[in-house]
C-alpha cells in the first residue's frame, strides 16, 4: 500500500509546484496542444490531464490576443506621433493611452494568475473577453479616426477673406459647405464600417465632431496684430463650420468640440520657413482637423 500512496503525494506536490510556478510570469507552455511566441510545450494530453491542458491553451491564446493588442496600440501611436502636435484630436490621444494601460494591465492580470484551476481559468475568459471587445470595438477602429485626424483641409486666407479682413467671402463659406457635406458622407462610411466588421456599438447612436482650427498669418506688418488677425479668421471658420452643421441633417445626434488657435507668423505645419517668404500666400491659411466617429468608440471606460 505504500507505493500507491507515494505515487498519489507525488502526484499532489506535482500539481501544487506547477500551480505555484504559474503564478509568476509564464515562459513557456506544458502541454503539446498549447504554443506561445513560437515555443510549444512538450507534455502529451491525456484524459486525466486534458482539462488542464485546455485552460492552459485559452490561457494562452489569451495572452497571445493581449500581446497582438499591444503591438496595434504601439503602431497606432507612431501614427498619431505623425500628426503635428497642434493638430491632435485630443479625445483620440486620450482613448489611446487609456486602452494601452489597460491591455497593459490585462496582460499582467493573465500573467499573475494559475491558468490550472478553475478561478483562473474562470478569469482567463473573462479577461480573454475582454480583449476581443478591446480589439473589435476600439483598437481597430481607432485606426479609423487616426486616418481622418491626419487629414487636414486648408482653407486659403487669400480666396476666402477679403484683405486684412476676418470676414468670410461667399468662397470661404462654399469651401466650408464642402467640408460639412463630407461629415454626412464620413458617418455613412461608419456605418458601413461598423456593419462589416460587426461591431456591436449601435447602443449609443450619438456621434462626436472634432474640430480643431489653425489660424496662419505671413510675416508683414506687425506680429502682434498678424496673431489676433490669425485667431480671427480662425473664429470666423469655426464660426461658419458650427453655422452649417445646424442647418443640416445629419441623420444622427452630433455632439460637437470645437478648438480654435490663432498662430499668427508661425510657420504652418509640413513647411520650410527658410523656403517661405515673409508675404508668401501658405502663410495665410486656415488649417482644419476634423473628426467625426461614434461617440462610444472614444472609450470613456
Amino acid at each position: 500500500m505504500r507505493t500507491p500512496l507515494v505515487i498519489i503525494a507525488c502526484s499532489i506536490l506535482s500539481v501544487l509546484i506547477v500551480g505555484c510556478a504559474s503564478n509568476k510570469t509564464l515562459r513557456k507552455p506544458i502541454f503539446e496542444t498549447t504554443t506561445y511566441k513560437g515555443e510549444k510545450g512538450e507534455k502529451g494530453v491525456t484524459n486525466l490531464n486534458k482539462n488542464r491542458a485546455e485552460r492552459e491553451k485559452d490561457h494562452f491564446l489569451a495572452l497571445e490576443k493581449a500581446d497582438e493588442a499591444k503591438r496595434i496600440l504601439e503602431a497606432e501611436q507612431v501614427q498619431m506621433n505623425e500628426i503635428d502636435t497642434t493638430e491632435r484630436v485630443g479625445e483620440i490621444e486620450l482613448a489611446l493611452q487609456k486602452i494601452y494601460e489597460r491591455t497593459e494591465k490585462i496582460i499582467e492580470e493573465l500573467n499573475s494568475i494559475s491558468p490550472y484551476s478553475f478561478n483562473g481559468h474562470e478569469k482567463t475568459l473573462k479577461l480573454a473577453a475582454e480583449l476581443n471587445d478591446l480589439m473589435q470595438n476600439y483598437i481597430a477602429p481607432l485606426t479609423k479616426m487616426i486616418e481622418s485626424n491626419k487629414e487636414v483641409k486648408k482653407i486659403g486666407g487669400d480666396i476666402s477673406f477679403n484683405v486684412g479682413s476676418s470676414n468670410l467671402n461667399n468662397n470661404g463659406k462654399k469651401e466650408i459647405s464642402k467640408l460639412i457635406k463630407s461629415i454626412k458622407i464620413d458617418i455613412k462610411n461608419w456605418g458601413d464600417y461598423l456593419g462589416d466588421h460587426n461591431v456591436n456599438i449601435f447602443k449609443d447612436s450619438v456621434y462626436r465632431l472634432m474640430i480643431i482650427v489653425n489660424g496662419y498669418a505671413d510675416a508683414q506688418g506687425d506680429e502682434q496684430k498678424n496673431l489676433e488677425l490669425s485667431r480671427l479668421r480662425a473664429e470666423a471658420v469655426a464660426n461658419e463650420i458650427l453655422e452649417q452643421v445646424k442647418n443640416y441633417d445629419f441623420g444622427q445626434e452630433l455632439l460637437i468640440d470645437v478648438d480654435i488657435k490663432g498662430r499668427g507668423e508661425a510657420t504652418p505645419p509640413n513647411m520650410v520657413e527658410s523656403e517661405l517668404k515673409a508675404n508668401s500666400p501658405e502663410r495665410r491659411i486656415s488649417r482644419i482637423s476634423m473628426v467625426v466617429g461614434p461617440k462610444i468608440l472614444l472609450y470613456e471606460n
